[in-house]
């Protein structure tokens, strides 16, 4: 029997430590030299470096501002332009999508009558079915829904822009801003779209006072003007003038569209104005009335029809008036209908270089009151450039007034001719018959002009020009002479000078230089300077 191990030499043989073989470690480079005794920890901080902080200035933080802006604006204006470009195509792959127009709906309207809007929008709007659904439709409602073309994301875009063109037109909004939304309401199927029209109300008030000097005539006006006055863009407008020549006048004026059109206007006008005559008759005349007008814009141009009830007084007669201006003091009453048509193709109406302008009036006056007359009269003007800022332009004007009662025309029916937007080198409406000092006017005159407008020398590009002009025109009457045409053809006035014009923004300045060649014996010409202010100059 083998002999037992003690505990003790049992534990001694489990706690002798035993040699292992371990293989040798594998390392491969790079090596890390720890043969240092022990390796210095790391700094808490960077010692101090003599070499001064870098500094930026105000010029170069300023352009790296901008350079920072910069670069977002380009990064914004990508994604704009991505996110658009993205858009149009999404719209112009939908074009044809078929959509029904629900409803047109403004917001911000606040001072504009609904029934105002309501005619404005119907004409867009798809037929309405019948309010009762145990009715059948009507036979004509179905010919126009078939005759009608069905509706797509193209059509409402065009009906979109037409809706914000035509509110435009009125000018009683400053703003509009059109959209296309799915319509809102509880009966609308998936393809049901409302037009959305955000609007903006322009200011509804409006006072101007101005001083104006032109013609000899120096005036001071005010005007208040009230835009959209009850809803249905009307145009309240009230007008006050005093000046030298014009010693008072005042005029109201109720403008409103016809038929919710924008090219179809009517007004209403009172009026009255105290004028002083001395500076070609020996008198004053007051006049008042009313006029009523329907002015509407064709392809072919502006057309206005017109009936004026005015009543005129001569008075305050000097003792030096001749006998025909004691004849015609008193009052007198003309009724009148007129036509106007205007037709303007010129680039600029104060100093135009291409383009005409065209303008015929007819008048008929008779219908009551003293005066009876048929009237007509016509102004032409054409203007050409010859290059190198140079221009020519021709004028015309031309009219005949023939009385209906066999007796001579009235004193404030008739035509004057003479100033400086007429035939220059004339002292204003100092032209034809003559009695004692008293320029009365005339019944038959014609008046033309020819001017060169050139640059003004060393400053091509200033609104300063010079230009060149020869006039000519006559003005006589019926009793003067038994062959009236033949007497107004012949021996015409005749003025030729050198000025300057001025083209303002609100109206055309001249300063002349010229002398009459050829006038009458009694009318009144000027030689050397004159000067001009108007809208329309011959």
């Amino acid at each position: 029997m083998a002999d037992q191990a003690s505990p003790s030499s049992y534990a001694q043989a489990a706690f002798t430590p035993v040699d292992v073989a371990v293989p040798p470690p594998s390392l491969s480079p790079p090596f890390i030299d720890t043969s240092a005794s022990s390796p210095s920890p790391p700094p808490a901080s960077s010692p101090p470096s003599d070499s001064p902080p870098v500094l930026f200035g105000a010029s170069e933080l300023e352009a790296s501002r901008l350079w920072n802006e910069q670069r977002i604006e380009r990064r914004l204006r990508g994604e704009y332009e991505r996110a658009g470009q993205h858009l149009s195509d999404l719209v112009n792959e939908n074009l044809e999508t078929r959509l029904r127009l629900n409803a047109i709906r403004v917001i911000g309207a606040s001072h504009t009558r609904p029934s105002f809007l309501r005619s404005l929008f119907t004409p867009f709007l798809p037929s309405v079915p019948s309010h009762s659904y145990l009715s059948p439709p009507s036979p004509s409602s179905d010919d126009k829904d078939k005759d009608r073309k069905p509706q797509t994301l193209r059509s409402l875009l065009n009906t979109t822009r037409n809706l914000s063109g035509l509110l435009n037109q009125f000018d009683i909004f400053s703003e509009v801003d059109a959209s296309l939304e799915a319509s809102p309401s509880v009966l609308a199927e998936n393809d049901d779209v409302d037009i959305v029209l955000r609007v903006k109300e322009a200011s509804r008030y409006f006072l101007r006072t101005a001083t104006d000097i032109g013609d000899g005539e120096g005036n001071a006006t005010a005007t208040a003007r009230i835009r959209n006055a009850f809803g249905g863009a009307e145009m309240l407008e009230g007008n006050l003038a005093f000046g030298t020549r014009t010693k008072s006048a005042f005029q109201l004026r109720l403008d409103t569209p016809l038929n919710a059109s924008p090219l179809t206007r009517f007004d209403l006008s009172v009026f009255s104005a105290q004028r002083d005559l001395n500076y070609y008759a020996s008198c004053s005349e007051a006049t008042r009335g009313v006029q009523a007008r329907i002015r509407t814009t064709t392809s072919l141009g502006y057309h206005e029809l017109a009936y004026d009830a005015i009543h005129r007084t001569i008075s305050d007669i000097l003792p030096i008036a001749s006998l025909s201006i004691r004849d015609a003091a008193g009052a007198t009453v003309k009724s009148s209908l007129s036509h106007t048509f205007l037709r303007d193709t010129r680039d600029d109406p104060f100093l135009a270089t291409t383009g005409s302008h065209l303008k015929l009036k007819q008048e008929f006056a008779g219908l009551g009151g003293d005066s009876s007359f048929v009237k007509a009269e016509g102004e032409f003007s054409s203007s050409r450039s010859l290059g190198g800022g140079c221009s020519m332009s021709l004028g015309l004007r031309a009219g005949a007034l023939y009385p209906l009662n066999g007796k001579p025309s009235l004193f404030s029916d008739r035509y004057h001719l003479g100033g400086p937007t007429s035939v220059r080198m004339f002292r204003p409406n100092a032209m034809g018959p003559k009695d004692n000092g008293d320029f009365i006017g005339g019944d038959l005159h014609w008046a033309a002009g020819l001017s060169l407008v050139t640059p003004f020398p060393l400053r091509p590009l200033w609104p300063l020009k010079s230009h060149f002009f020869i006039n000519a025109g006559k003005l006589s009457s019926f009793t003067d002479s038994p062959t009236p045409i033949k007497n107004l053809l012949s021996e015409p006035s005749v003025t030729a000078g050198m000025g300057l014009m001025y083209r303002h923004s609100l109206v055309r300045v001249e300063a002349n230089l010229g002398v009459p060649l050829a006038m009458g014996a009694q009318e009144g010409g000027v030689k050397g300077l004159q000067f001009g202010l108007g809208l329309a100059f011959l």
